[in-house]
Protein backbone atom coordinates (compact mmCIF):
# COMPACT_ATOMS: atom_id res chain seq x y z
CA UNK A 1 0.00 0.00 0.00
CA UNK A 2 2.94 2.19 0.95
CA UNK A 3 4.30 1.78 -2.89
CA UNK A 4 1.00 2.89 -4.23
CA UNK A 5 1.14 5.97 -2.12
CA UNK A 6 4.55 6.91 -3.02
CA UNK A 7 3.93 6.41 -6.86
CA UNK A 8 0.74 8.98 -6.64
CA UNK A 9 3.21 11.42 -5.43
CA UNK A 10 5.26 10.87 -7.82
CA UNK A 11 2.57 10.66 -10.48
CA UNK A 12 0.73 12.93 -9.55
CA UNK A 13 0.97 16.59 -8.32
CA UNK A 14 1.30 17.40 -4.72
CA UNK A 15 -2.15 19.00 -4.25
CA UNK A 16 -3.55 15.51 -5.49
CA UNK A 17 -1.53 13.52 -3.29
CA UNK A 18 -2.25 15.32 -0.39
CA UNK A 19 -5.75 14.90 -0.88
CA UNK A 20 -5.14 11.12 -0.69
CA UNK A 21 -2.32 10.50 1.53
CA UNK A 22 -3.53 10.40 5.11
CA UNK A 23 -1.99 12.94 7.28
CA UNK A 24 0.53 10.45 9.59
CA UNK A 25 2.86 10.22 5.67
CA UNK A 26 2.63 13.59 4.89
CA UNK A 27 5.61 15.61 6.41
CA UNK A 28 5.15 19.62 6.71
CA UNK A 29 7.39 21.97 8.24
CA UNK A 30 6.83 23.96 11.14
CA UNK A 31 7.88 27.74 12.04
CA UNK A 32 7.91 29.38 15.57
CA UNK A 33 8.80 32.57 16.80
CA UNK A 34 9.71 33.53 19.68
CA UNK A 35 10.39 37.22 22.14
CA UNK A 36 8.05 39.89 22.61
CA UNK A 37 5.11 41.36 20.93
CA UNK A 38 5.31 44.38 19.15
CA UNK A 39 8.61 43.46 17.54
CA UNK A 40 7.59 43.20 13.93
CA UNK A 41 6.04 39.82 14.13
CA UNK A 42 3.01 40.86 12.28
CA UNK A 43 4.94 42.06 9.15
CA UNK A 44 7.36 39.11 9.06
CA UNK A 45 4.27 37.38 9.06
CA UNK A 46 2.45 38.83 6.59
CA UNK A 47 5.67 38.72 4.56
CA UNK A 48 6.37 35.08 4.97
CA UNK A 49 2.48 34.31 3.69
CA UNK A 50 3.37 35.57 0.54
CA UNK A 51 5.51 32.48 -0.31
CA UNK A 52 3.29 30.06 -1.85
CA UNK A 53 4.36 27.07 0.22
CA UNK A 54 3.52 28.87 3.51
CA UNK A 55 0.62 29.03 6.21
CA UNK A 56 1.17 31.87 8.20
CA UNK A 57 -1.58 32.83 10.25
CA UNK A 58 -2.87 35.35 12.52
CA UNK A 59 -2.37 33.79 15.93
CA UNK A 60 -5.97 33.00 18.69
CA UNK A 61 -2.85 32.52 20.85
CA UNK A 62 -3.44 28.64 21.56
CA UNK A 63 -0.69 27.16 24.08
CA UNK A 64 -1.14 30.73 26.11
CA UNK A 65 -4.48 30.51 26.34
CA UNK A 66 -4.99 26.64 27.46
CA UNK A 67 -2.13 25.34 29.24
CA UNK A 68 -3.08 27.04 32.03
CA UNK A 69 -6.35 26.02 31.77
CA UNK A 70 -6.04 22.21 31.36
CA UNK A 71 -7.01 21.48 34.71
CA UNK A 72 -10.33 21.81 33.50
CA UNK A 73 -10.29 19.18 31.19
CA UNK A 74 -8.58 16.23 33.35
CA UNK A 75 -6.78 13.68 32.34
CA UNK A 76 -6.64 13.59 28.92
CA UNK A 77 -6.30 9.74 28.19
CA UNK A 78 -10.15 9.88 28.63
CA UNK A 79 -11.73 10.68 24.97
CA UNK A 80 -14.34 12.68 26.25
CA UNK A 81 -11.72 15.10 28.05
CA UNK A 82 -9.76 14.80 25.02
CA UNK A 83 -12.22 15.79 22.74
CA UNK A 84 -13.69 18.52 25.20
CA UNK A 85 -10.68 20.30 24.88
CA UNK A 86 -10.49 19.92 20.60
CA UNK A 87 -14.17 21.40 20.72
CA UNK A 88 -12.90 24.44 22.78
CA UNK A 89 -9.25 25.31 20.96
CA UNK A 90 -11.71 24.93 17.44
CA UNK A 91 -13.88 27.47 18.67
CA UNK A 92 -10.85 30.02 20.17
CA UNK A 93 -9.66 29.80 16.97
CA UNK A 94 -12.85 30.07 14.96
CA UNK A 95 -13.41 32.99 16.68
CA UNK A 96 -9.99 35.21 16.00
CA UNK A 97 -10.62 38.65 15.19
CA UNK A 98 -8.54 37.77 12.36
CA UNK A 99 -10.49 34.99 10.70
CA UNK A 100 -8.33 31.91 9.58
CA UNK A 101 -10.64 31.58 6.80
CA UNK A 102 -14.31 30.87 6.87
CA UNK A 103 -14.01 27.44 7.40
CA UNK A 104 -14.84 25.41 10.56
CA UNK A 105 -12.67 23.02 11.77
CA UNK A 106 -13.77 19.42 11.47
CA UNK A 107 -13.70 18.26 15.00
CA UNK A 108 -13.46 14.45 13.84
CA UNK A 109 -10.90 15.05 11.56
CA UNK A 110 -8.59 16.81 14.49
CA UNK A 111 -8.71 13.84 17.07
CA UNK A 112 -8.32 11.66 14.20
CA UNK A 113 -5.20 13.24 13.10
CA UNK A 114 -3.52 13.78 17.05
CA UNK A 115 -1.43 10.43 17.65
CA UNK A 116 -1.09 11.77 21.51
CA UNK A 117 -3.48 13.13 23.60
CA UNK A 118 -1.64 16.73 24.69
CA UNK A 119 -2.19 20.35 24.01
CA UNK A 120 0.34 20.68 21.74
CA UNK A 121 -0.81 17.74 19.48
CA UNK A 122 -3.79 19.68 18.79
CA UNK A 123 -1.78 22.97 18.13
CA UNK A 124 0.51 20.82 15.49
CA UNK A 125 -2.40 19.21 14.35
CA UNK A 126 -4.86 21.88 13.54
CA UNK A 127 -2.31 24.02 11.69
CA UNK A 128 -1.35 21.28 9.18
CA UNK A 129 -4.84 20.29 8.75
CA UNK A 130 -4.93 23.93 7.22
CA UNK A 131 -1.67 23.23 5.46
CA UNK A 132 -3.61 20.49 3.72
CA UNK A 133 -6.66 22.62 2.60
CA UNK A 134 -4.77 25.01 1.45
CA UNK A 135 -2.58 22.81 -0.50
CA UNK A 136 -0.01 24.30 1.65
CA UNK A 137 3.86 22.43 2.80
CA UNK A 138 4.78 25.15 5.90
CA UNK A 139 3.65 26.38 8.41
CA UNK A 140 4.11 29.56 11.15
CA UNK A 141 3.02 30.28 14.70
CA UNK A 142 3.88 33.62 15.23
CA UNK A 143 2.47 33.41 18.81
CA UNK A 144 5.86 34.99 20.49
CA UNK A 145 4.60 34.16 23.22
CA UNK A 146 5.19 30.73 23.02
CA UNK A 147 8.66 31.51 24.15
CA UNK A 148 7.43 30.19 28.23
CA UNK A 149 6.30 26.79 26.23
CA UNK A 150 9.78 26.02 25.26
CA UNK A 151 10.04 23.33 28.21
CA UNK A 152 7.28 21.67 26.69
CA UNK A 153 8.45 21.58 23.26
CA UNK A 154 11.43 19.86 24.50
CA UNK A 155 9.76 17.47 26.57
CA UNK A 156 7.44 16.45 23.85
CA UNK A 157 9.99 16.36 21.35
CA UNK A 158 8.53 19.22 19.23
CA UNK A 159 11.24 20.64 17.03
CA UNK A 160 10.37 23.91 14.68
CA UNK A 161 12.37 25.77 12.79
CA UNK A 162 13.14 28.82 15.99
CA UNK A 163 13.36 32.73 14.43
CA UNK A 164 13.74 34.81 17.64
CA UNK A 165 12.78 38.23 16.58
CA UNK A 166 14.42 40.83 18.71
CA UNK A 167 13.84 44.50 18.77
CA UNK A 168 15.01 47.55 21.32
CA UNK A 169 12.62 46.37 24.57
CA UNK A 170 12.29 50.34 24.81
CA UNK A 171 10.69 50.43 21.45
CA UNK A 172 9.01 47.92 22.25
CA UNK A 173 7.45 49.21 25.71
CA UNK A 174 6.92 53.04 24.16
CA UNK A 175 4.77 50.83 21.19
CA UNK A 176 2.64 48.75 24.29
CA UNK A 177 1.93 51.84 26.16
CA UNK A 178 0.14 52.96 23.02
CA UNK A 179 -2.20 49.84 22.09
CA UNK A 180 -5.11 48.45 24.57
CA UNK A 181 -3.33 45.28 24.99
CA UNK A 182 -0.66 44.79 27.07
CA UNK A 183 1.35 45.82 30.14
CA UNK A 184 1.40 49.80 30.61
CA UNK A 185 3.60 50.69 33.39
CA UNK A 186 7.14 50.40 32.32
CA UNK A 187 8.45 48.85 35.14
CA UNK A 188 6.09 45.86 34.06
CA UNK A 189 7.24 46.29 30.33
CA UNK A 190 10.70 46.02 31.35
CA UNK A 191 10.64 43.13 33.13
CA UNK A 192 8.39 41.09 30.75
CA UNK A 193 10.76 41.68 27.75
CA UNK A 194 13.99 40.66 29.98
CA UNK A 195 12.23 37.68 30.94
CA UNK A 196 11.36 36.22 27.14
CA UNK A 197 14.47 37.64 25.77
CA UNK A 198 16.52 35.50 28.48
CA UNK A 199 14.55 32.52 27.79
CA UNK A 200 14.89 33.18 23.81
CA UNK A 201 18.99 33.41 24.36
CA UNK A 202 19.00 30.54 26.62
CA UNK A 203 17.10 28.08 24.39
CA UNK A 204 18.12 29.19 21.28
CA UNK A 205 21.78 28.40 22.67
CA UNK A 206 21.05 24.71 23.02
CA UNK A 207 20.12 24.44 19.52
CA UNK A 208 22.27 23.20 15.78
CA UNK A 209 22.49 26.89 13.34
CA UNK A 210 20.06 25.14 11.45
CA UNK A 211 17.12 25.08 13.45
CA UNK A 212 17.19 28.59 14.18
CA UNK A 213 17.54 31.89 12.96
CA UNK A 214 17.58 35.69 14.82
CA UNK A 215 15.81 38.25 13.25
CA UNK A 216 16.51 41.96 14.46
CA UNK A 217 14.15 44.31 13.90
CA UNK A 218 15.54 47.30 13.15
CA UNK A 219 17.56 45.24 10.44
CA UNK A 220 14.28 43.69 9.11
CA UNK A 221 12.84 47.29 8.22
CA UNK A 222 16.48 48.57 6.72
CA UNK A 223 16.77 45.69 4.58
CA UNK A 224 14.27 43.62 4.05
CA UNK A 225 15.24 41.72 0.84
CA UNK A 226 18.62 41.03 2.65
CA UNK A 227 16.90 39.55 5.86
CA UNK A 228 14.33 37.55 4.06
CA UNK A 229 16.23 36.08 2.10
CA UNK A 230 18.67 34.95 4.31
CA UNK A 231 15.46 33.77 6.14
CA UNK A 232 14.23 31.66 3.00
CA UNK A 233 17.56 29.87 2.24
CA UNK A 234 17.69 28.84 5.93
CA UNK A 235 14.15 27.31 5.86
CA UNK A 236 14.84 25.82 2.31
CA UNK A 237 12.20 27.92 0.68
CA UNK A 238 13.03 30.10 -2.64
CA UNK A 239 12.61 33.93 -2.12
CA UNK A 240 10.13 35.68 -4.27
CA UNK A 241 9.97 39.64 -4.82
CA UNK A 242 6.19 39.32 -3.67
CA UNK A 243 7.54 38.72 -0.26
CA UNK A 244 7.84 42.79 -0.31
CA UNK A 245 4.61 43.68 -1.57
CA UNK A 246 2.89 41.95 1.47
CA UNK A 247 1.17 45.13 2.27
CA UNK A 248 -1.19 44.80 -0.74
CA UNK A 249 -2.14 41.35 0.03
CA UNK A 250 -5.59 40.21 1.14
CA UNK A 251 -4.31 38.95 4.36
CA UNK A 252 -2.60 42.14 5.45
CA UNK A 253 -6.13 44.25 4.40
CA UNK A 254 -7.97 41.40 7.03
CA UNK A 255 -5.43 42.21 10.05
CA UNK A 256 -5.91 45.80 9.41
CA UNK A 257 -9.55 45.71 9.48
CA UNK A 258 -9.61 44.14 12.72
CA UNK A 259 -7.41 46.27 14.72
CA UNK A 260 -6.07 49.73 14.47
CA UNK A 261 -2.75 48.10 16.80
CA UNK A 262 -1.94 46.36 12.90
CA UNK A 263 -2.90 49.53 11.07
CA UNK A 264 0.34 49.71 9.57
CA UNK A 265 0.28 46.35 7.58
CA UNK A 266 -1.20 47.77 4.99
CA UNK A 267 1.90 50.27 4.20
CA UNK A 268 5.48 49.41 3.01
CA UNK A 269 8.06 48.87 5.62
CA UNK A 270 8.54 51.91 7.90
CA UNK A 271 12.40 52.51 7.48
CA UNK A 272 12.36 55.04 9.99
CA UNK A 273 10.80 52.86 12.52
CA UNK A 274 13.21 53.01 15.30
CA UNK A 275 14.54 54.47 18.20
CA UNK A 276 11.12 56.09 18.71
CA UNK A 277 11.56 55.51 22.48
CA UNK A 278 13.78 59.21 22.50
CA UNK A 279 10.96 61.03 21.81
CA UNK A 280 8.15 58.90 23.54
CA UNK A 281 9.70 57.86 26.60
CA UNK A 282 10.35 60.01 29.32
CA UNK A 283 13.88 59.86 31.04
CA UNK A 284 12.39 58.41 34.17
CA UNK A 285 11.05 55.82 32.14
CA UNK A 286 14.53 55.41 30.45
CA UNK A 287 15.87 54.84 33.63
CA UNK A 288 13.56 52.35 35.10
CA UNK A 289 13.49 50.26 31.75
CA UNK A 290 17.58 50.38 31.81
CA UNK A 291 17.87 49.13 35.51
CA UNK A 292 15.59 46.53 35.20
CA UNK A 293 17.09 45.45 31.74
CA UNK A 294 20.21 47.00 30.47
CA UNK A 295 21.88 43.84 30.73
CA UNK A 296 19.82 42.35 28.36
CA UNK A 297 19.35 45.58 26.02
CA UNK A 298 23.66 45.35 25.97
CA UNK A 299 23.77 41.48 25.60
CA UNK A 300 21.93 42.26 22.28
CA UNK A 301 24.08 44.94 21.05
CA UNK A 302 21.58 47.93 22.18
CA UNK A 303 23.57 51.17 23.72
CA UNK A 304 22.24 52.63 27.08
CA UNK A 305 21.32 56.10 26.75
CA UNK A 306 21.83 57.08 30.22
CA UNK A 307 25.37 57.40 31.05
CA UNK A 308 26.65 56.22 33.66
CA UNK A 309 24.28 53.73 33.59
CA UNK A 310 21.05 53.76 35.68
CA UNK A 311 20.95 51.67 38.78
CA UNK A 312 17.55 52.60 40.80
CA UNK A 313 16.58 50.98 43.72
CA UNK A 314 13.07 49.94 43.84
CA UNK A 315 11.29 50.03 47.59
CA UNK A 316 8.42 47.56 48.15
CA UNK A 317 5.89 50.49 48.26
CA UNK A 318 7.76 51.56 45.19
CA UNK A 319 6.61 48.17 43.52
CA UNK A 320 3.35 47.88 44.56
CA UNK A 321 2.72 51.49 43.80
CA UNK A 322 3.52 50.38 40.00
CA UNK A 323 1.14 47.21 40.17
CA UNK A 324 -1.56 49.56 41.09
CA UNK A 325 -0.93 51.74 38.47
CA UNK A 326 -0.05 49.42 35.93
CA UNK A 327 -3.79 48.24 36.47
CA UNK A 328 -4.67 51.59 36.76
CA UNK A 329 -3.32 52.13 32.93
CA UNK A 330 -4.23 48.83 31.74
CA UNK A 331 -8.09 50.24 32.80
CA UNK A 332 -7.92 53.25 30.79
CA UNK A 333 -6.23 51.77 27.87
CA UNK A 334 -9.17 49.86 27.52
CA UNK A 335 -11.56 52.61 28.20
CA UNK A 336 -9.91 54.51 25.07
CA UNK A 337 -9.80 51.65 22.98
CA UNK A 338 -11.56 51.90 19.63
CA UNK A 339 -15.05 51.09 19.60
CA UNK A 340 -15.01 48.52 16.79
CA UNK A 341 -11.65 46.71 18.13
CA UNK A 342 -13.32 45.87 21.06
CA UNK A 343 -16.31 44.56 19.26
CA UNK A 344 -14.18 42.51 17.19
CA UNK A 345 -12.56 40.85 20.03
CA UNK A 346 -15.96 40.36 22.10
CA UNK A 347 -16.58 37.02 21.11
CA UNK A 348 -13.28 35.75 21.65
CA UNK A 349 -12.90 37.41 25.09
CA UNK A 350 -15.82 36.60 26.25
CA UNK A 351 -15.36 32.91 25.63
CA UNK A 352 -12.04 33.04 26.95
CA UNK A 353 -13.64 34.61 30.25
CA UNK A 354 -15.90 31.47 30.29
CA UNK A 355 -13.07 28.98 29.98
CA UNK A 356 -11.31 30.78 32.76
CA UNK A 357 -13.95 30.57 34.78
CA UNK A 358 -14.19 27.30 35.15
CA UNK A 359 -10.79 26.64 36.74
CA UNK A 360 -12.27 28.48 39.71
CA UNK A 361 -14.02 25.68 40.28
CA UNK A 362 -12.01 22.86 39.31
Amino acid sequence: MLVNYLFLLISRSFKNAKEILPLSLLRYKALQMIGTQRSGSNLLRLMLNQLPEMFAPHPPHILLTFYPLLPVYGNLENEFNFKALIEDVCTLVELNPVLWDDKKFDRAAIFSRCGKRRLLEIFIRMHEYKCAQKNKSVWCCKSLESVIFLDAFEKEDYKPFIIYLERDGRDVAASFKKIMVGEKHIYHLASKWKKEQELALNYIASLPDDRFMVIKYEDLIANPEKIMRQLCDKIGLAYRDEILNYYASDESHKTAESGKMWANVTKPILKNNAHKFEKELSRDEIAIFETVAGDVLERLGYQRVLQPPAHLHFSDEQLKAFVEENKQLKKLALAKADTGDLQKRKAQNEFIATLKAKVVSV
